[in-house]
């Protein structure tokens, strides 16, 4: 056995061992990602996961330099230039292809991507990018040996997720809860920081759901909520949450998007709402409404607090000034001090 083969394969234990030791699904992901970085000498490494009722695939973890300008571009990328038509196969074969198109601008032309298996379905995608040379025969060899490692690790870990989704999911709601709400923004927050990334919070209340309360009684009322939250998720993406934060009050936390996409994702949400009629199977019809505000990271505040606080007054605003509208926060002091006091 060559020395390379060898510290290969001792690299590839390394990795299997540090995947296996955790449950947390960020964790094996993180694992997972650092894994396929260092065993195909890579530029970035990305992990997506494959969401099959969707026939999506989500960004679950990503390693890019920080520093690297390109950074945005790739955590933002499409696959669907590599999956092709049809449902994604579960075959485990590392495939070199042309990188897509949004790639191919940043100077990489190929990548490897690595379809992850497990239980019959594919669990995801690992995607790997150089710059320069391409990937050789050896690079596939590697990384072939590399996923049967670390695939139980991913199933264990997808397991675990699946049960902690029963406890941060609210009970009347498709929707997360408001206590995994404050965890998941504080994280958020950290890595935006961390990565020097945009983060974006959306926060609506609904402009007139106590007048089903009031007609057709708590129930309809919980129905309609109910319905209000699957036309919301519908419309966000994978790595997006929505939270009930309260009430009829709703958080969406959008990771990696600055306040142009935040507003046009709010607009998108609030024609959802508001062109089509609820409990149309009960009443005759009832049309609702919300009142979003937005604030994101680093522009108008820059911890979770502040975050919450600068979005629900822009929100406020909206609810004195006519309802069914956008309003985007302003700066908080904290960040207008940070920017030299400039609004």
């Amino acid at each position: 056995m060559s020395p390379d083969r060898t510290e290969d394969d001792l690299l590839i234990a390394r990795a299997a061992l540090n995947a296996a030791r955790v449950l947390d699904l960020t964790a094996v992901a993180d694992a997972t990602v650092r894994a396929g970085l260092e065993l195909g000498r890579a530029t970035a490494a990305l992990l997506y996961l494959y969401d099959g009722e969707q026939d999506t695939f989500h960004l679950k973890a990503s390693h890019i330099p920080p520093d690297d300008p390109r950074r945005k571009g790739i955590v933002t990328l499409d696959l669907s230039e590599l999956r092709g038509p049809g449902p994604p196969s579960a075959s485990f074969t590392p495939t070199m292809a042309r990188a897509p198109e949004a790639l191919r601008r940043l100077a990489i032309e190929q990548v490897l991507a690595v379809p992850l298996p497990g239980a019959g379905a594919l669990l995801g995608i690992l995607l790997l990018a150089r710059e320069g040379e391409g990937f050789s025969q050896a690079d596939l060899e590697r990384i072939g040996r590399l996923v049967p490692e670390l695939i139980p690790a991913l199933l264990n870990a997808l397991l675990v997720e699946r049960y902690k989704e029963l406890i941060i999911k609210d009970d009347q709601t498709e929707s997360y809860n408001r206590r995994y709400f404050d965890r998941f923004l504080s994280e958020e927050v950290y890595r935006a920081h961390r990565y020097s990334t945009s983060l974006s919070l959306i926060f609506l209340d609904m402009d007139n759901l106590k007048e089903i309360n009031n007609r057709y009684g708590h129930a309809m009322g919980s129905k309609a909520l109910r319905e209000v939250s699957r036309r919301l998720v519908s419309e966000i993406r994978g790595s997006d949450k929505l939270f009930r934060y309260g009430g009829d009050e709703f958080c969406v936390v959008l990771p990696e998007t600055d306040l142009r996409g935040a507003c046009e994702l709010s607009e998108r949400l609030r024609v959802s709402l508001a062109s089509r009629s609820f409990l149309v199977d009960d009443t005759p019809g009832m049309t609702l409404t919300a009142s979003f505000g937005i604030a994101s990271y680093p522009d108008h505040a820059r911890t979770s607090l502040g975050l919450i606080k600068c979005a629900d007054k822009a929100m406020q605003k909206i609810k004195l000034s006519g309802k069914n509208s956008i309003g985007v926060s302003e700066a908080d002091e904290e960040t207008l001090e940070a920017m030299g006091g400039k609004r």
